[in-house]
């Protein structure tokens, strides 16, 4: 601005602000050679963070605004077009690998150029969007819709023994190194333990609403199938898994029969999508979208529990363990008479046998998500247990050692153990686990982990051998085999590490819900329920009593005064409050809520200065 002369009447703080709040934001991506499998799983996290400070915005943003659907040029292949026939890494046989799952495809490029701009030579950004088939305009849904959508598609990937979430696009999920698990015909438990998350979410919601669907016919369809699947699979299944018996291993014909029905469906959906939605929408009622959620998460709940039989390490069974991935071996298949474009037979599997890999540690961080404090002790004290656990370093390793087991995974089994993906301590994942700690309240668990020297910056800098205000992507665990390198951080990373630590310290500081509706009166209030030790709050002898502070929205002063002796403050409720705004005037509260009135202000950020809080006895 100052190169163009251009001079402000206000701050330029201001200026952004008023120019931020009135944009419309158009993504114009560029895809690449597949899709993430993780991608989708931390909506929940935003929308939580929304609601958060924004409860009573929840039906009016679920349901009254609308979302476009993302088009991409790129198009994930039915598994006729994948599953390839090819010599296995020894040479010595053959095996069925799923290959080149996705492709960049001709109709669906031709019809992203009819958005290319003369003026740029690029695509406007209705390109990047899914458009109706009979009029051309955008298709939209309301967010509630766009994520029943995602949940159904998610819910009908399943693998065969209806455990993991397929990896059936081209990457793996958050594991990157896993790059081999795809061709593997992989599939990924922290995907699973996710979708339930998203499926109680929307249950809950369309519960407390009672407010029907529109979904595109298309999906439509896939429901239907998908519940017809689920009556024809309940109605045959007879097995029961114990996991003690190799045979359990084959994909009974039952299950394989309702994996077949339900992939079928989703390849024709995207078949029937691939360029444009129909444009007709189906009202589903909320009676008909709790049922089906009870169904699914039925079925979600029975996989899982399913996948605990066959939780193993190197050869050792670890049933307590919440486990990660699976994969799938073909055990017959039928040549289909084509060949993909390097020459290689496609064929269809007819059988499939269930194959188990090491433990990860997101098995067990995901799955905390799923279950209520009683249940998220138990799995604490397994992975406590288990060989997950560094007892030298006191942290947990991202996987145990994947040197002893399948060369095909990944690259991770190309690292020596303890070194990156393959043992090692990776801070993002370790603190993502230490993050649900605190979401379960296990707050002597949490700071045991602190107090051990597992999270910064209480690490030994020596032994970290960097800034202990600075994360890394990786600690050295003791499992490698140079002992002056264990504990050492490496490779600077301030991306996931830091992002989990602002969640930790959103739920030390502030607690889970700041603002919640009073259920009495439907108004927007206000807690601090902070969940702090009392080593933390330091005595500055100038009469006052020991305190700790902070910037709430990096504006106003939140100061918690600690008059409790050598009490904890563990979501212990405040006594009183004192909230001066920005003219200097001044309310006391007495007791643990904000009221309405000042709730709103505190809300708005502008108006106050200074809230003081008090935790007496």
């Amino acid at each position: 601005m100052e190169q163009q002369n251009v001079y402000l009447m206000i701050s330029k703080k201001e200026f952004i602000d008023v120019v931020a709040a009135s944009s419309k934001q158009f993504p114009m991506a560029v895809s690449d050679n597949g899709f993430w499998a993780d991608q989708w799983t931390y909506y929940m996290d935003l929308v939580n963070n929304f609601l958060s400070v924004f409860p009573d915005w929840e039906e009016r943003l679920m349901y009254e605004y609308e979302l476009p659907y993302f088009f991409s040029p790129f198009y994930v292949k039915p598994r006729e077009e994948k599953y390839v026939l090819s010599m296995s890494f020894d040479g010595r046989s053959e095996h069925v690998r799923q290959l080149d799952c996705v492709r960049e495809d001709e109709d669906k490029v031709s019809y992203m150029k009819q958005f290319i701009k003369k003026a740029t030579g690029w695509y406007d950004y209705q390109a990047n969007w899914q458009h109706n088939q009979g009029d051309g305009s955008v298709f939209k849904s309301a967010p509630i819709a766009k994520l029943f959508l995602l949940a159904t598609l998610k819910f009908t990937t399943r693998d065969a023994m209806g455990m993991g979430i397929e990896y059936e696009a081209g990457k793996p999920g958050w594991n990157d190194a896993n790059n081999g698990l795809v061709g593997m015909l992989g599939s990924g438990m922290p995907e699973t333990y996710e979708l339930v998350v998203l499926l109680k979410y929307i249950r809950s919601l369309s519960a407390r609403c009672w407010r029907p669907l529109l979904i595109p016919c298309e999906i439509y369809e896939l429901f239907e199938v998908v519940n017809t699947a689920i009556s024809k699979l309940r109605a045959e299944q007879v097995t029961n898994f114990t996991g003690s018996d190799r045979d359990e291993m084959v994909v009974p014909e039952a299950q394989f029969r309702y994996w077949e029905r339900v992939s079928s469906a989703r390849e024709r959906y995207r078949s029937k999508t691939k360029l444009t939605f129909e444009g007709s929408l189906v009202e589903l009622s909320a009676k008909d979208v709790v049922a089906a959620i009870d169904s699914w998460l039925f079925e979600l709940n029975e996989g899982i529990a399913r996948s605990f039989l066959f939780s193993t390490s190197n050869g050792r069974n670890h049933k307590k363990v919440p486990p990660t991935y699976f994969f799938y071996t073909v055990t017959e298949w039928k040549m289909t008479g084509l060949t993909n474009h390097e020459g290689h037979a496609l064929v269809q599997a007819e059988k499939l046998r269930l194959n188990t890999l090491p433990l990860f540690l997101e098995g067990p961080t995901r799955y905390l998500s799923t279950v209520p404090k009683v249940d998220a002790y138990r799995v604490y004290e397994a992975v406590h247990q288990s060989p997950l656990r560094d007892k030298q370093l006191n942290m947990y390793t991202i996987s145990t050692n994947l040197n002893k087991g399948n060369r095909d995974l990944g690259r991770d089994v190309a690292f020596p153990s303890g070194w990156l993906k393959n043992q090692s301590v990776w801070m993002h994942l370790s603190y993502k686990l230490y993050l649900q700690f605190l979401r379960h309240d296990m707050f002597e668990e949490f700071f045991h982990e602190m107090a051990s020297g597992a999270i910064l910056p209480f690490i030994q800098p020596e032994q970290y051998g960097r800034s202990v205000i600075e994360a890394s992507s990786f600690i050295v665990s003791s499992a490698f085999e140079d002992p002056s390198l264990q504990g050492r951080g490496f490779l600077a990373r301030l991306s996931g590490t830091t992002t989990e630590f602002l969640s930790i310290w959103t739920l030390l500081m502030i607690g889970p819900t700041p603002f919640f509706t009073n259920p009495a009166t439907s108004a927007i209030e206000m807690h601090l329920l902070p969940a702090l030790p009392r080593w933390l709050f330091l005595d500055y002898n100038d009469g006052k009593p020991p305190r700790v502070s902070f910037k709430l929205f990096g504006s106003i002063t939140i100061t918690y005064f600690h008059q409790r002796g050598t009490e904890d403050l563990y979501r212990i409720a405040p006594s009183s409050y004192q909230v001066t705004l920005r003219d200097d005037s001044t309310f006391n509260i007495s007791g643990s809520v904000i009221p309405a009135s000042l709730a709103d202000k505190v809300r708005r950020v502008v108006f106050v200065a200074s809230i003081d809080v008090y935790f007496q006895m």
